[in-house]
């Protein structure tokens, strides 16, 4: 804020320089004052200049008027002066009431003094460049005479164009390509030519038909680009997010919802930062769009009140942000649209966006963005439920741990991967039966319970394992990037954690061993799981249960 403090500061001081100058030679050289427009006639023509003005085209965070036509007019058949003086009224009529009265003050003041600057020379030097080359003016224009000159006048609006865009880039720090300002400008410009060549062919009849008619072209041009480029980007634009809805739509698990979301978000619309907050049960998730990473805090929303959180915010200029804004982003970050809060019964999303353009975001944008995370709150809320589902149908509900179901799918899983060597470790309680002969089923099953609590407390102590009740009494455990030995060590650690302590259930206390069985896979081609599944149970059964249990076997050394 202080730069652009700064910026306007001696933007004021350079407009009121220029306007002494000005003022200056009007006083010194009389001549100069002749201003030969009726009151009725500059009334007619500074109207349609306001229409005009409000009447805008935009494209790149730039407002195309298409006022130029009628300008242009002005200063063919009535001099540079009245060209002048008449846009000038009409941009501060446009500075004042074009914009929400919340930015209107700041926009004048920061923008007002450049606005008029750019302005003036926009008219003054191909003017002065079409009169210098011979351009006729008022009631001695002809045709023939005017084409060079507009060449000049042409050549200069395209290197005012280029100085303005160098302008903005360095100075103001605003994204703007060159190339494509100047080919608008050049077509805005050459189009105004063309109008007002048109317009001065009923000059002679009545100078407002004639201005009417340069008018009525440029209005039904201006109409005719507006319409296709609004209506081909809106078609883009909501094509794009009718393909990012269905993608959400069908996500099932939560991970995989926001990993769709946060792919889509670059392509849908335009920023140069973005953050993302995602709350369920109390739990904050910030995500940084571009790169996918969580971050601590989400920038802005600290340091908003309750009431702005309710609705959108959207601010075109750096200077339209306010002091209530608090956020460490470079200097040339212009435009920001924020959510502050979609929520979807325990699901609570924020997104905050930042972009180098002006005016990039509107309230179309916050309206389709709004509607994209009402969707992506119902969906994440969904496939928490959907997960839950999914994790109970491969979870064993005495045990707690995954189930057959699940480990054939990891086993699949982690043979076709690059993670070898792997190991299977199968085991299962020795005598169990008895335990449930003995002492009942229902003990038999906190057995059951107790011993999945400490294949999960040794689990948790280990990477790259994974735990699952086989069936019955019978456990398997999967290791990747484990070899021979170090599979024999944990299913030693296994049988301690079984056989050291004793199981105390249901006021009984029982001795437990385990058996198992090892195979390990080194290499891809080597077996396949189903194969060294088998190879695990053969270790169990011969070297395990046949030398008198409560021992480990690998099938490498039977």
């Amino acid at each position: 804020m202080v730069y652009y403090q700064k910026v306007a500061r001696n933007s004021w001081l350079v407009l009121c320089l220029v306007v002494s100058l000005l003022t200056f030679t009007l006083l010194t050289h009389p001549t100069l004052i002749d201003f030969p427009l009726s009151f009725g006639n500059a009334a007619y023509l500074l109207a349609l200049i306001i229409l005009f003005q409000f009447d805008n085209v935009r494209r790149g965070g730039i407002y195309y008027t298409f006022q130029e036509g009628i300008i242009l007019f002005i200063f063919l058949n009535y001099g540079l002066l009245p060209s002048i003086l008449l846009s000038q009224i009409g941009i501060v009529i446009f500075q004042i009431f074009s914009h929400k009265k919340e930015i209107r003050l700041k926009r004048f003041l920061y923008l007002y003094p450049i606005n008029v600057l750019f302005d003036l020379i926009y008219l003054a030097y191909p003017s002065l460049v079409y009169l210098a080359l011979g351009g006729p003016v008022g009631t001695g224009f002809t045709y023939s005479e005017a084409i060079i000159p507009f060449l000049g006048y042409l050549t200069a609006v395209m290197l005012v164009s280029y100085l303005q865009c160098r302008f903005v880039n360095r100075v103001l720090y605003l994204k703007y390509d060159w190339i494509r300002l100047v080919r608008l400008q050049t077509l805005v410009y050459g189009t105004s030519m063309l109008c007002a060549f048109l317009g001065i062919w009923f000059y002679d009849e009545n100078p407002l038909i004639a201005a009417s008619v340069s008018a009525l072209i440029l209005l039904l041009f201006k109409r005719l680009l507006q319409q296709r480029g609004v209506t081909m980007e809106a078609n883009e634009k909501a094509k794009r997010f009718d393909d990012a809805k269905e993608r959400l739509l069908i996500s099932r698990f939560e991970q995989e919802t926001i990993d769709s979301l946060l792919c889509d978000l670059p392509h849908l619309i335009d920023f140069s930062e973005g953050w993302i907050s995602i709350q369920q049960q109390r739990k904050q998730t910030i995500y940084n769009i571009r790169t996918k990473t969580i971050v601590d805090v989400l920038p802005l929303f600290h340091s908003l009140s309750a009431e702005q959180l309710q609705t959108p915010i959207i601010h075109g200029l750096r200077f339209d942000w306010g002091t209530d804004i608090q956020i460490d982003l470079p200097v040339d970050r212009h435009s920001m649209i924020a959510i502050p809060s979609i929520t979807n019964e325990d699901v609570d999303v924020s997104i905050v966006l930042f972009h180098q353009t002006a005016d990039a975001y509107d309230a179309t944008s916050a309206d389709e963005l709004s509607r994209l995370l009402r969707i992506f709150c119902r969906v994440l809320h969904r496939s928490r439920e959907t997960y839950q589902l999914y994790a109970e149908s491969r979870t064993d509900a005495l045990t707690e741990l995954a189930n057959s179901r699940a480990f054939y799918e990891e086993g699949a899983q982690q043979f076709a991967s690059d993670r070898y060597p792997l190991s299977i470790i199968l085991f299962d309680i020795d005598h169990f039966k008895h335990v449930n002969d003995t002492y009942g089923h229902k003990v038999g099953d906190l057995v059951l319970r107790e011993l999945g609590r400490r294949i999960r407390s040794v689990q948790q102590k280990k990477q790259h394992v994974f735990a699952a009740r086989y069936g019955g009494e019978e456990f398997v455990l999967l290791l990747n990037q484990s070899p021979q030995k170090q599979a024999i060590d944990f299913a030693e650690e296994i049988r301690h954690a079984v056989l050291d302590r004793p199981f105390v259930v249901d006021g009984y206390r029982l001795s437990i061993t385990i058996s198992l069985g090892v195979d390990t896979v080194e290499y891809p081609s080597e077996r396949s799981f189903e194969e060294s599944l088998r190879q695990a149970d053969h270790a169990l059964y011969v070297g395990g249960k046949h030398n008198g249990r409560n021992c480990t076997a690998h099938y490498a050394n039977l």
